[in-house]
């Protein structure tokens, strides 16, 4: 094998070693994108899940005084 065939050959690789490393880098960048989107809903739901579940443990403490209070005027 010649010196210029060798470089000619290393050079093709290297063209698409650069091709395929620009279309990993391309999809990394929507890959990082979807997780953001993801990431800002799992933080939205979980925010809900702390209200649900605050609102149902202010409601089991509450609701039983209730009971209690109208009860004795009854």
């Amino acid at each position: 094998m010649k010196v210029e065939d060798y470089r000619n050959e290393v050079t093709a690789r290297l063209v698409k070693l650069d091709e395929r490393q620009v279309s990993i880098f391309k999809s990394l960048q929507r890959i990082d994108v979807h997780l953001e989107r993801l990431n800002s809903k799992v933080a939205q739901h979980e925010t809900t899940i702390v209200q649900l579940k605050m609102f149902g443990s202010l409601g089991v403490f509450i609701v039983p005084v209730f009971v209690t209070i109208i009860m004795r005027f009854l």
